[in-house]
């Protein structure tokens, strides 16, 4: 069996670039747009404007979550890798002392 090895940092690192990465997503608001489908003239190309603004905007708040949740789970992982690592430190150094 092989050894977990990940430094902590890197996982705070990634979770970190997801982050930076949602940044332009939150600007995303095609709303405007969608409003602006009744000066088309056309009402079945305004209803398509519409729809597609609809659909991309949800699309778009669903990826921005999903990427949110794993920068968390990024985070979470770190937090708890680290936690364990220095409790294992910790109760090696312990055994170490019991011993000597």
């Amino acid at each position: 069996m092989t050894d977990l090895e990940v430094d902590p940092e890197i996982l705070k690192k990634g979770a970190s670039d997801i982050l930076q990465c949602l940044t332009p997503v939150e600007k995303a608001d095609l709303e405007p747009l969608a409003e602006k489908g009744s000066s088309i003239g056309v009402d079945s190309a305004t209803a398509a404007l519409v729809t597609f603004c609809a659909t991309w905007q949800s699309g778009v708040e669903f990826l921005a979550d999903c990427a949110a949740t794993l920068a968390a789970g990024l985070n979470s992982a770190s937090n708890n890798y680290a936690a364990t690592d220095d409790a294992i430190h910790d109760a090696v150094n312990s055994v170490k002392s019991d011993l000597s």
